[in-house]
């Protein structure tokens, strides 16, 4: 059921781009022939006031078709798209991605109005040496290569003070993203020896991009909460409220001086140490072998510890009209955000295969996000589909042929010439942009495909 959620918040967006086009089109008389969410074979469609409205097979996109929009012979009519004036066709190409960035505007007007409540960790961190043992990428962690050890305190983040674990992920966000720092200098608090490590923002880039793994850890002390039934735990005889101080004898501080000891012994003994009562017990348990496309076969306890917030901040919601230039400023840095990915993509500090997704990706992410505790359900969906119409947005507003932004030039250069731009050629570059973004597209799903079957 999340991936039919995930299409149909693909097909809202798509809609409000193509209402965008459709509602500018008829505001300055130019006659709209179909109007489709959908690429290819028609499921369903019906004809309203002279317009095929259309729903089609392929969900990954739409289209908005107005009257002689193609001349493949140079020829146009009178009430043709391409007889229209430049200034019409600018406003008729541009209300599209406006209609994404208003979409996004109203849904995160209403995410800032909204009350919330964070649970804060210490700023105390437990640091994972290899992504796998996170269930993400296999590899050395950030966090570790660069030398921050689980106990370590975080204090400040480039000389910003920082209390808890939602401090120092935001700020790590903000400087190495907003303020496109040169580099990340974590300030800490080690048994009371104050010392910096300094990460380099492009490693830091990879991390929150996904390409690597940062490698922190917050929360979690140990204390057993549940205890799945019929798990290697339950078999062992662990309890709820049991704490667990050590593993084959080694002492247990956090959850990674324990994980990485449980998942690399599926199916072989280990002794497991805790604290039940006030009384010391060591029992014998065999982790349960698990299957994972990203990290192979793991053990696994069964076990789900207790998280302790430092505390709970209520947050109350920003009441109308307040919250609009809220919603306007957080727009503001999504696209500052966004507009910096690209850059690092184009000068190859990020990876494009990593990082750069399409229709397939985001219905991928769109299930997941769909998919959070109900408690912060809404939230998470607000704020995942206000990002997606932001970058829709953006992307159609890119000066390239067969977009918004490529037509936009085009009709900026016919405004300025007074003289429309011969039409065949402009059907000869539009081909090749074409050509360019099936490409393009082609290379992205199947990307997109390969990330999923990773």
């Amino acid at each position: 059921m999340s991936w039919i959620g995930a299409i149909i918040l693909l097909s809202v967006l798509v809609f409000v781009h193509e209402m965008g086009h459709l509602l500018a089109g008829l505001a300055v008389g130019i006659k709209a022939e179909a109007f489709s969410i959908g690429f290819g074979p028609i499921l369903f469609k019906k004809e309203i006031k002279g317009i095929d409205f259309r729903f089609s097979l392929i969900p990954f996109g739409g289209y908005c078709k107005f009257k002689g929009e193609i001349s493949e012979d140079g020829n146009v009519e009178e009430g043709d798209f391409l007889n229209m004036s430049p200034l019409k066709r600018i406003i008729v190409y541009f209300a599209g991605p406006f209609f994404n960035y208003l979409f996004a505007f109203l849904l995160l007007t209403i995410l800032v109005s909204l009350p919330s409540k964070i649970d804060l960790y210490s700023p105390t961190v437990a640091v994972f040496r290899d992504g796998k043992y996170m269930h993400s990428k296999s590899g050395m962690t950030l966090a570790y290569e660069y030398g921050i050890q689980s106990g370590d305190t975080i204090t400040a983040i480039n000389g910003i003070k920082v209390e808890s674990d939602n401090d120092i992920l935001k700020t790590i966000n903000d400087e190495a993203i907003q303020k496109a720092a040169e580099e990340i200098v974590f300030s800490i608090d080690r048994n009371g020896e104050a010392i910096n490590i300094t990460i380099p923002s492009v490693e830091m880039l990879k991390a929150l991009s996904g390409e690597r793994v940062l490698g922190l850890y917050f929360g979690d002390d140990l204390i057993i909460k549940n205890v799945i039934a019929d798990s290697a735990a339950s078999e062992a005889g662990l309890m709820a409220g049991d704490k667990i101080i050590a593993i084959n004898g080694i002492s247990a501080n956090n959850i990674a001086d324990f994980r990485p000891i449980v998942m690399d012994n599926a199916s072989q003994k280990i002794n497991i140490t805790v604290i039940r009562n006030g009384e010391e017990i060591t029992r014998e348990a065999i982790p349960r072998p698990v299957s994972s496309k990203t990290i192979g076969t793991y053990g696994s306890l069964g076990v789900e510890f207790d998280s302790t917030p430092m505390r709970v901040e209520k947050v109350d919601g920003i009441p109308f009209p307040k919250s609009i230039p809220e919603a306007f400023k957080e727009t503001g840095n999504y696209i500052v955000s966004y507009i910096n990915g690209l850059k690092l993509l184009f000068t190859g500090k990020l990876s494009v295969r990593e990082n750069l997704g399409g229709p397939v990706r985001i219905i991928q992410i769109s299930s997941q996000v769909i998919s959070v505790d109900i408690e912060y359900r809404l939230r998470t969906i607000l704020s995942f589909t206000a990002t997606i119409s932001l970058i829709l947005f953006l992307m159609n507003l890119l000066p390239l042929p067969v977009v918004d932004g490529g037509m936009i030039v085009f009709s900026f250069i016919e405004l300025i010439m007074r003289r429309p731009i011969d039409r065949k050629v402009l059907t000869k570059i539009q081909a090749v942009g074409a050509a360019f973004l099936i490409t393009l597209a082609i290379f992205i799903t199947i990307n997109d495909i390969t990330q999923l079957f990773k």
